[in-house]
């Protein structure tokens, strides 16, 4: 269960360097700028962000402007 702490870039970073398969980095996120972090720092292809988002409210659309903003390794992020 998430501690809503980041996620564990360490070891997402591990398993992505180690693998040939897509990594889904998740639980962790309690913050937006925790995205951009295990996608800055790892290869991880995707990051979970289920219970991050409340049902109502516009973090959906920060979250997505933040990473769209930086461009994570050249990705159209959606």
């Amino acid at each position: 269960m998430s501690q809503g702490k980041g996620f564990d870039v360490d070891l997402i970073k591990l398993i992505s360097d180690a693998v040939s398969i897509p990594v889904i980095a998740s639980s962790g996120a309690g913050a937006v700028e925790n995205f951009s972090e295990v996608f800055r720092k790892t290869n991880a292809s995707a990051a979970l962000a289920a219970g991050h988002f409340p049902s109502e409210g516009g973090a959906h659309s920060v979250c997505k402007r933040t990473l769209v903003q930086g461009r994570h390794r050249g990705q159209d992020l959606i």
